[in-house]
């Protein structure tokens, strides 16, 4: 019981002396320059149509081993 609470504050510890240094350089890496270039773009919609899929009958061509029974129906064919 006691090597996990001392491995729980170890990482606790770890965490809290870790935090101000991630956060740090975290702040370092974003830059605010202003030498973004602003471009404008050209935006072409595109028309998207649904395509229905083709129905597939039901087969029962596949052997499953039934674990728990009564989740859901069988399939009428399947009877």
């Amino acid at each position: 019981m006691r090597k996990g609470l001392t491995v729980f504050a170890a990482l606790v510890a770890a965490s809290l002396a870790a935090t101000p240094i991630v956060m740090g350089a975290s702040a370092r890496a974003t830059s605010d320059d202003a030498d973004a270039v602003a471009t404008k773009v050209t935006v072409t919609p595109i028309e998207v149509a649904p395509v229905a899929a083709p129905a597939a009958p039901e087969t029962c061509t596949r052997k499953v081993r039934v674990v728990y029974s009564g989740y859901g129906a069988a399939p009428g064919a399947c009877r």
